[in-house]
């Protein structure tokens, strides 16, 4: 018997009916791709797709926020650098202060004066050195791929550890006291000796910004990396799925087509009780 005679149940429209199902399916999963650019959406489009999909994103994610770190640690570096700069200024302002007082021909009230400016920098260097930024790197704590790093060691340097505190740097006294000139000789050197040290201590953390930007420079080509991947598995190839959308209307209208062609089909048999 043929499909054609089957009244009760017309199997050429249900096979239409499913092909027109199917095809709708289809137009709705591109529809979809297209309009999140994504050509795996759920774990059920692809599996394995779907599965290394979440692994590249997990890794993006990792690298994007030690990226970040990074970021924050030259910052925190340059602000210490700033800091010390600064105070370099103060240093190098006071060594032209001390060389004043230096001189033969200043007197002892001008060495007073002088020496309340030297303290005023020095109250100053202290308080730029301990404020705002913490003065070391946690011990323990990775800075990048710098473990437990600090400044010289230690913390960033004070008046007192500088030598520049007050007793260290007295100009005051005769001009003609052999004293005086030893003192603000040993003044002097002190200074002399602060600005070495903070030189060093900038050249030191200058060297860590330079590791941290080569590393950064390393870590941006890796997370591109990671994210062209990414995109060769999971991103859509749009105008390829607006093509599919395209063609797969056409069989969509030809489909329906069919689907009323077979509904009517069965209308034949009415012939046969025909008088």
């Amino acid at each position: 018997m043929s499909d054609l005679a089957r009244i009760n149940t017309n199997v050429s429209a249900l096979r239409a009916y499913l092909t027109v199902s199917e095809i709708s399916d289809q137009i709705l999963k591109s529809s979809e791709r297209i309009s999140t650019g994504m050509k795996i959406n759920r774990a059920s489009d692809s599996p394995s797709g779907y599965f290394v999909k979440r692994l590249f994103q997990q890794d993006i994610a990792s690298k994007q926020r030690f990226n970040e770190n990074l970021e924050r640690g030259v910052n925190w570096l340059q602000t210490n650098d700033s800091k010390l700069s600064n105070v370099v200024d103060m240093l190098i302002q006071m060594t032209d202060l001390t060389s004043q007082a230096k001189a033969g021909g200043v007197t002892s009230a001008e060495r007073v004066g002088l020496q309340l400016q030297l303290n005023q920098l020095r109250a100053e260097i202290d308080d730029v050195l301990q404020s705002g930024v913490s003065p070391t790197l946690y011990t323990g704590f990775s800075l990048g791929n710098l473990e437990n790093v600090s400044l010289t060691g230690a913390a960033l340097p004070t008046a007192a550890i500088l030598s520049i505190e007050a007793a260290d740097i007295d100009v005051t006294g005769s001009p003609s006291s052999s004293t005086v000139t030893a003192k603000i000789q040993t003044a002097l050197d002190n200074i002399n000796g602060a600005v070495t040290r903070l030189v060093q201590d900038q050249e030191q953390i200058g060297s860590w910004i330079m590791r941290l930007d080569f590393e950064k420079q390393v870590s941006d080509t890796e997370l591109v990396n990671l994210q062209a991947s990414l995109s060769t598995i999971a991103d859509a190839d749009v105008a390829q799925e607006q093509m599919s959308v395209t063609k797969y209307q056409i069989l969509q209208q030809t489909a329906l087509a069919m689907l009323t062609q077979a509904n009517s089909a069965p209308y034949s048999i009415l012939s046969l009780f025909g008088g």
